[in-house]
């Protein structure tokens, strides 16, 4: 099967209306394909070379872990009290930055921040308030509001608003087209109607939201708490398309940065490094990977995987939420890894 017949089979069976995927090594790409629509809902629309796709959570290492990446002053080691006074709390004594990037802080999942308050300073304020559920460094907790902190934490540190460092710090450098807050809609993939999920999560909670968009969710983040912050946080909100994941990607590739990418939490039971998954434990991956793969999935159908060994980047993006989300997407994720690692 070549990637055109993947994708083509994917959005025959369902998995979504339409894709994008490339290969390629730390200097050249070396195959793409696209297909299906950008949107199918409220009218249709054929997805082009230069649709841009909610990349959702690859925002935490290719926006968030770059940046603090980028700087070899940030200690670690800091608690995020150092920075964001709110947090100077005897509840977070013992997270730093690095079970954060881990998501070994003990944080919670999930949290609907806008429903205390919207905006960068109720966030704050509602962040210093939330309870960790477990003792930092016991276990993995894939949390977004570890990202959020770090988003806040880096606005500080950097002294600029997050998508102003990461253009001059991340997207510049890397010759990137991906950014936050895209200008032309029409030029995106549409994602979600209603903020179905979100409805159903916040309820969940006993949580109730009066301003939840009820379109189809098309040229804004999907992320409730990322569109509810400006557009703009630190685990969500990037928009791009494949050759733009894969120019992030690339400086991933250096030997300098491989110590973001090692296993932190050998005794915990999934990999984690700084900002990125590693392979084992993750469900996206797949058996031919090597150990020292790593790599990172977003809630909207999208997927990055790296393997250093091989000199190899696989990027898969999809709008598998729209107009509804459904099913489990990793299954999709392991038959595109298992294509490549054939093919390449």
């Amino acid at each position: 099967m070549s990637l055109p017949e993947f994708l083509s089979a994917e959005i025959e069976a369902g998995s979504f209306p339409g894709g994008s995927v490339l290969v390629g090594s730390s200097d050249a790409v070396v195959a793409t394909a696209i297909a299906g629509a950008s949107a199918v809902e409220p009218a249709s629309d054929v997805l082009g070379p230069d649709t841009q796709f909610d990349l959702a959570s690859l925002t935490k290492p290719l926006c968030t872990g770059a940046l603090f990446a980028a700087d070899a002053g940030l200690d670690l080691a800091a608690p995020p009290g150092r920075f964001l006074p709110g947090m100077k709390r005897t509840r977070f004594d013992g997270i730093t930055i690095e079970s954060l990037l881990t998501h070994t802080s003990g944080l919670p999942a999930w949290y609907p921040l806008y429903a205390r308050g919207e905006g960068a300073a109720a966030y704050r304020r509602t962040l210093a308030e939330m309870e960790p559920e477990a003792l930092p460094g016991s276990r993995v907790i894939y949390s977004d509001l570890n990202f959020l902190v770090l988003g806040e934490i880096a606005e500080t540190y950097f002294a600029a608003p997050i998508d102003s460092a990461y253009a001059e710090l991340v997207s510049r450098p890397a010759g990137t087209g991906a950014r936050f807050l895209p200008s032309r809609p029409e030029e995106t993939a549409a994602t979600e109607r209603g903020d179905a999920t979100e409805r159903a999560m916040a309820a969940a909670l006993g949580l109730t939201y009066p301003r939840f968009r009820d379109g189809v969710v098309r040229g804004e983040v999907h992320d409730g708490n990322a569109i509810r912050r400006g557009g703009v946080a630190g685990h969500a909100g990037l928009f791009g398309t494949a050759r733009d994941v894969w120019a992030l990607a690339r400086p991933w590739m250096d030997p300098a940065r491989r110590a973001w990418t090692l296993d932190r939490t050998p005794g915990l039971a999934e990999a984690r490094g700084l900002a990125w998954q590693g392979r084992r434990g993750a469900a996206s991956a797949d058996e031919p990977m090597p150990d020292n793969a790593f790599g990172h999935t977003g809630f909207t159908g999208t997927s990055l995987w790296i393997d250093p060994r091989r000199d190899r980047i696989f990027v898969l993006l999809t709008n598998r939420i729209h107009p509804v989300a459904a099913g489990d997407f990793n299954a999709v994720r392991r038959r595109f890894h298992r294509l490549v690692y054939g093919l390449f």
